[in-house]
């Protein structure tokens, strides 16, 4: 038995989604596939069979079909969220990006806050038809776009034919979710000619969002206890009579406020609704209207349940205690310490130079931890002024400050609501946002910004630091009571130089780990010559560093051993100033120095060896025995 309901999806990625709902959720919806005209003859075959009640879709595939049928159509929303994640992962990959999308978009989303937070330019693109669309792209390849986004994806299909990269902006689950959950409400008012009327009140009364569907003269025929809730108005006292003769405003102002498929933003009682309005139409005539909405605080709650499943970077901690490469007695004990602090529910401030693995740490502390299965959220205070941090961190209302996204935007404190949020570099957090930061810790709720509602939040705090923050209280730049609220469990994390034995370790699973990635033909290893210069270098980079100089070495090396000429040249591009001399027919590395500390590092290194034969020693430095003596006496009085 077909459904009443289709999606008409013009791309596979949305057929997936749509048909994974379908089964998790237990939707009978009739899923179809096919872009622009092929989505619209599928459209025209659907409304002209009768066979069903509501049609879904997106795009400019949606607005054609929108315009060449007459049943109600529901339009899956492209959000801010997901033109966003689409212009962030092509972001690395382009110097300029071109938006492109229908032209009932334009205006749609704020470029100028995307631009800003990506740090790239981004020029936007409209157009009402194909031809429009090509010519869209020929000017943006003038303009020097090298990356599209589209939101069809016609857009791409074009863009290729031209030699420019593109990227879709898929629709998120969540918007899929919405528009099945619409287009069944829809549904249901329909089917009120069809069923039994107690069936349909029955249904009506099991679903969260608030609905009322009014007649052809307007009036109210329909309207569940929900609507009753929120708009403050009794159902005996509304119900059968037209909206526009009774007392009740609120109701009054949701259908002179609300527009037909659009999705408007509606204060009532102190409550933000997100309210939806769509036409009912039965064989062509149009038979009413139906009204849904939501308090928006509940939409927040479900989205960000949802956006935890689907945006997995950024809010899962992907390394473990085993990713951790080293046996040094330093670092084992630093595990030790991580995996009694993983067994609590205490905040952690992990202390370490640049590049000494601290994020690394502080996903396997989250991993190990009991809130493993929620989510891990990390942000780094060092990397966003201090407004935008702030906007991050807390999120924000609509309308709080130009620019701000309709209905809000939900901060990382909520993102991370049940999970670990990882707050890196805390040390250049503004002592602005530290008074907040120490308000949310002591009363574990957070207030959005232009917000006036205080809401709970269950997150445990991993906040890093490569500075000295006693220093730093000493200076007057870090708040002394958020510091001891913060180190209640401190991490030391140890630079490579103090555990240089680890290096060997830490080479051997970089090789492996690049050659897989480069999928290199030879697996090249480093000579042992080669570990003596490592264990010279200081590391400032520390283990960042060393992943970064083994990354160019099997990029380079085209042979089974990378050579210490190879390593040389790059380490020496770092700054650090060596020789590598050839005594008696052994490879030696000498630090740059005074002709004093050079000639100790030769003795230290040749006496390490020949000890046992200070006759061959003297024999290979070409001096005396008892010149030899004096030579080492002085180094022992030195050390």
């Amino acid at each position: 038995m077909k459904s009443r309901i289709a999606l008409i999806s013009p791309y596979p990625e949305l057929t997936n989604i749509a048909r994974k709902i379908s089964k998790e959720q237990g939707e009978e919806i009739d899923i179809y596939e096919g872009i622009l005209d092929e989505g619209v003859k599928i459209a025209k075959k659907l409304s002209n069979d009768r066979e069903t009640d509501v049609i879904i879709s997106r795009g400019a595939t949606g607005a054609l079909i929108k315009k060449n049928i007459d049943i109600p159509f529901v339009s899956i929303e492209i959000t801010d969220f997901d033109v966003f994640l689409a212009l962030y992962e092509v972001a690395p990959f382009s110097s300029h990006i071109g938006f492109f999308g229908y032209d009932y978009k334009k205006g749609h989303f704020d470029f100028e806050l995307f631009s800003k937070i990506l740090g790239k330019k981004i020029s936007c693109f409209y157009y009402k038809s194909e031809k429009e669309l090509r010519e869209r792209l020929y000017e943006s390849k003038e303009l020097g776009i090298d990356m599209a986004v589209g939101t069809g994806a016609c857009i791409i299909e074009e863009a290729k034919k031209l030699g420019i990269e593109g990227r879709l902006v898929f629709s998120s689950t969540s918007s899929v979710m919405q528009a099945i959950n619409t287009a069944k409400n829809i549904k249901t008012v329909i089917e009120r000619d069809r069923g039994q009327k107690e069936l349909i009140n029955t249904l009506l009364e099991h679903i969260s969002e608030g609905i009322i569907a009014l007649d052809e003269e307007r009036k109210i025929i329909m309207y569940n206890s929900v609507s009753e809730k929120l708009l403050k108005a009794p159902k005996n006292e509304v119900l059968n009579k037209k909206i526009f003769d009774i007392d009740y405003n609120t109701l009054q102002k949701i259908y002179k406020e609300s527009q037909p498929s659009n999705e408007e933003i509606i204060e009532i009682s102190n409550k933000k609704l997100l309210v939806k309005r769509a036409n009912i139409n039965i064989e062509s005539k149009n038979v009413g209207t139906v009204i849904t909405f939501q308090d928006i605080s509940k939409i927040q709650e479900v989205e960000k349940s949802i956006r935890i499943k689907l945006v997995k970077k950024g809010l899962i901690a992907s390394y473990n205690f085993s990713d951790i490469y080293g046996k040094s007695e330093v670092l084992l004990k630093t595990i030790e310490n991580a995996k009694k602090y993983s067994r609590t529910d205490s905040t952690v401030l992990i202390l370490g130079e640049s590049g000494t693995g601290k994020e690394l740490f502080a996903q396997s502390i989250h991993n190990e931890s009991k809130r493993a299965k929620g989510p891990f959220v990390a942000i780094n205070c060092a990397a966003l002024p201090e407004n935008l941090l702030e906007s991050e961190l807390f999120g924000y209302e609509e309308g709080a400050f130009t620019g701000a996204k309709k209905g809000g935007k939900v901060g990382l404190f909520e993102l991370a609501h049940g999970g670990t949020l990882f707050l890196d570099e805390i040390g250049d957090l503004s002592l602005n946002l530290q008074a907040q930061l120490l308000r949310v810790l002591q009363e574990k709720k957070v207030m959005r910004i232009g917000g006036h509602q205080l809401i709970p939040v269950d997150v445990r705090i991993i906040a890093a630091t490569n500075t000295d923050l006693r220093q730093k209280i000493q200076e007057g730049k870090f708040r002394k009571d958020l510091y001891y609220r913060l180190n209640i469990l401190t991490l030391n994390i140890p630079p490579l130089r103090e555990r240089k034995e680890d290096i060997p370790i830490l080479c051997t699973n970089f090789i492996k780990e690049f050659n897989e990635l480069y999928d290199k033909k030879i697996s090249p290893q480093l000579d042992d010559n080669i570990y003596k210069l490592l264990y010279n270098y200081q590391w400032p980079g520390n283990v960042r560093e060393l992943k970064n100089l083994i990354e160019k070495c099997v990029i380079l090396c085209e042979k089974e051993k990378i050579s210490i000429e190879l390593i040389s040249s790059l380490l020496n591009e770092t700054g650090l100033n060596f020789k590598i001399l050839d005594i008696d027919g052994q490879q030696m590395i000498v630090n740059i120095g005074t002709l004093e500390e050079m000639e100790k590092q030769i003795l230290k290194e040749l006496f390490s060896k020949y000890k046992k034969n200070k006759k061959e020693l003297a024999r290979i430095l070409g001096i005396s025995r008892t010149t030899l003596w004096k030579k080492l006496k002085s180094i022992s009085k030195t050390n």
